[in-house]
């Protein structure tokens, strides 16, 4: 798959923006291509600390291989820390 084919994620979460239902609007209702709607949404951010996504994600993703919240925490600290909105 060439990179004019990959489908874009959110730069806050990670989540693939692979729908028009998932990305985040700007208040006048127009569409933010780089934002998931449930981590942005009429010109406001849901996570103002990356430490409150992952609380979020730790409680919310499927741990099929049982592993320590602290492994977890650390990887997906260090894929969050890759997208755009947490290396401002």
């Amino acid at each position: 798959m060439d990179s004019t084919n990959q489908i874009p994620i959110c730069q806050c979460c990670g989540m693939p923006l692979s729908e028009d239902d998932l990305i985040s609007r700007e208040p006048d209702g127009s569409l933010n291509n780089e934002y998931c709607k449930w981590c942005y949404a009429d010109g406001n951010f849901t996570y103002t600390s990356k430490d409150a996504l992952l609380d979020f994600i730790l409680g919310h993703m499927p741990n099929p291989d049982n592993l320590p919240d602290e492994e977890r925490r650390a990887m997906y600290d260090g894929y969050l820390s890759q997208l755009k909105y947490w290396k401002k």
